[in-house]
C-alpha cells in the first residue's frame, strides 16, 4: 500500500469550506497523513483549524504557518505553500502527495481510485479535473485533486520565481524532465467545488 501525504495550502479566505473539507478528510477510506500550510495573515486561524480537526477526529495531521506578505499575489502564496509541502513530503517516507484543494469535496473512495490509476498506468502524476467553482460550464484543470509520485517531486519544484503565470506550467515541467502524467475526468464523481 502506498504511503500518502495529503498536503494542502490553506488561508482564512477559504474558511467557508474548511469545516466541511476536514469532515471529508476524516471520512476518506484510504489511510493518509495530513499536512496543512496556512498562509493566513495571523496565527489564530491555525487554532480554528485545530478545533475543526478535533471535532471530526482528525489526529494524524500537522499545520505549518507561513509568515508571508499578504500583499503578494494569492498565487505566489499558494506556490510558496506548495513548495513547503513538497519539502515536508521529501523529508518523510512517503510514496505520493495527494494535492487536494480545501474547497473541493470528493467521495470517500476517491484516493483509492487515484492510487489504482497511478499504479496501473505507472504514471508520475494523476490529475483529476473538475468544474470551476464559479461556473459548472467551465472546466477547472488546475491540479485541485492530484496525486503526485515521489519520483516526480524529486525532480520538479514549486518555487514562485519559476512560474510563468500559466497553471499548466508544472505539467510542462514534468514532461521536460522526462516524466509523464495523465489528465482524467469523471473517474471521481461527484466532486463538489465549493464557492460558499
Amino acid at each position: 500500500m502506498m504511503k500518502i501525504l495529503i498536503g494542502t495550502p490553506i488561508h482564512i479566505a477559504k474558511d467557508y469550506a474548511m469545516e466541511r473539507w476536514l469532515q471529508n478528510v476524516a471520512r476518506l477510506k484510504y489511510p493518509a497523513d495530513l499536512f496543512l500550510v496556512d498562509n493566513s495573515p495571523r496565527l489564530d486561524y491555525v487554532e480554528k483549524i485545530k478545533g475543526y480537526c478535533a471535532k471530526y477526529g482528525v489526529t494524524n495531521y500537522q499545520i505549518q504557518h507561513l509568515d508571508i506578505n499578504q500583499g503578494l499575489d494569492p498565487n505566489i502564496r499558494v506556490w510558496t505553500s506548495q513548495e513547503a509541502i513538497r519539502q515536508e513530503f521529501l523529508s518523510g517516507n512517503y510514496d505520493a502527495w495527494f494535492s487536494w484543494e480545501c474547497d473541493q469535496l470528493i467521495p470517500t473512495n476517491a484516493l483509492d481510485a487515484l492510487v489504482r490509476l497511478m499504479e496501473t498506468g505507472n504514471f508520475m502524476m494523476v490529475l483529476h479535473n473538475s468544474w470551476a467553482r464559479w461556473g459548472h460550464a467551465i472546466v477547472n484543470a488546475n491540479m485541485g485533486v492530484t496525486l503526485i509520485s515521489k519520483q516526480c517531486l524529486k525532480k520538479n519544484r514549486f518555487l514562485p520565481h519559476q512560474w510563468q503565470g500559466d497553471k499548466a506550467w508544472f505539467k510542462e515541467q514534468v514532461l521536460r524532465n522526462g516524466g509523464n502524467y495523465i489528465d482524467v475526468y469523471g473517474i471521481i464523481k461527484p466532486i463538489y467545488h465549493l464557492n460558499q
